[in-house]
């Protein structure tokens, strides 16, 4: 939720950046994954980014979750399966211990994680927020009527493939089951099943799935990435809700895991941008992405109202920032597709969202 928030802060400073006509909604096709699988679609359907800066500056809840209960859903269901499954093993474990006079608790915790749910969370509650959403607007919910060419990507988990939702076998998938396996982040959720296949989050494999659009012959690409690491000063607080936290450590074992992730996250995606620009010397490749040193806003809690506003508005901040460093290079980018990039209304407005 975070990052997603985030890209609308930037896709907002993109819109004000390209000038003369041009706006966000008008690339030939979108490639989306995990949160940026539902921005994408968005984008796809004709939605522009003030748009949804409006839902969530105003916390309407039209077009991004208003609450994490919209999100975030607990089947008791699977739990009560997984206290069956625990006293099979226990039984199965007493058993064992009798014949062999003995009970190795090692083996017990190993036999143990099989009790273990998929994920924490099901995503079929989202998966219903998301159909409700997009019929309420009249927006499509099958990918052959979208405006744009869409394509959303997640992880095959008994294959380990990566999946292209929108494109060939699985051009029929419902839009808004695609983008819940894409956000079926591991561990969080439990994989989505489809045909009956499971599928896991996008962005477990490859990330920036540049290729999809490449492929087909685009040769002007933007990326907007939210997933860069947190560097930390140990001066400034980060965002918690427990005060005194200057270390990643320090929020606990979530966020040092979240920023394993986003060391990997930026490392697959630059490396991938790098061996693409020379596969595809044609083609045009712009990132736009925060800085490592101020990013540590994206640690905030995203369902707390007012952080999610100063999300935004950092999202527009600091995209304008890092569009206003590379005028140059997205101008000389662009010029061949006639799309003018005007940095004047980026450095002429105050760093908040006026109008939104």
């Amino acid at each position: 939720m975070t990052g997603a928030v985030y890209e609308v802060g930037a896709l907002m400073a993109l819109d004000d950046f390209m000038v003369g006509g041009f706006d966000c909604t008008q690339f030939d096709m979108y490639v989306g994954t995990s949160a940026g699988a539902f921005l994408a679609t968005l984008l796809a359907a004709g939605v522009r980014p003030r748009a949804l800066a409006r839902s969530i500056v105003h916390d309407t809840g039209d077009y991004m979750p208003a609450r994490r209960s919209d999100v975030f859903r607990v089947d008791a269901r699977h739990f009560m399966g997984g206290v069956r499954d625990v006293g099979k093993i226990l039984g199965a474990f007493l058993v064992r211990g009798a014949r062999r006079r003995e009970l190795p608790l090692a083996e017990l915790w190993k036999d143990l994680e099989d009790a273990l749910p998929a994920g924490l969370f099901t995503l079929d509650h989202f998966e219903r927020w998301l159909t409700e959403v997009l019929s309420s607007h009249d927006l499509p919910t099958q990918f052959a009527r979208m405006r744009r060419e869409l394509y959303i990507t997640a992880n095959d988990l008994e294959s380990g493939h990566r999946a292209v939702f929108g494109d060939g076998a699985l051009a029929d998938v419902p839009v808004p089951k695609a983008i819940c396996a894409s956000s079926a982040i591991p561990v969080f959720f439990e994989p989505v099943t489809i045909f009956g296949r499971d599928y896991i989050d996008g962005a477990a494999g490859k990330v920036g799935h540049l290729d999809i659009a490449l492929h087909k012959g685009a040769e002007l690409l933007v990326v907007i990435n939210p997933r860069v690491p947190i560097q930390v000063d140990f001066k400034s607080e980060l965002p918690s809700a427990i005060l005194g936290a200057r270390r990643i450590r320090d929020k606990g074992l979530l966020t040092v895991y979240e920023q394993a992730q986003r060391m990997s996250t930026r490392t697959k995606l630059h490396l991938g941008i790098r061996r693409y620009r020379l596969q595809y010397p044609r083609a045009r490749i712009l990132l736009v992405e925060p800085h490592e040193n101020d990013a540590d806003m994206l640690l905030a809690n995203p369902m707390n109202f007012a952080v999610r506003r100063r999300i935004l508005r950092y999202g527009y901040d600091s995209a304008a920032r890092w569009l206003l460093e590379k005028h140059e290079e997205f101008a000389r980018a662009c010029a061949p597709w006639r799309i003018t990039c005007d940095p004047s209304k980026l450095r002429g407005r105050p760093w908040e969202l006026w109008g939104a």
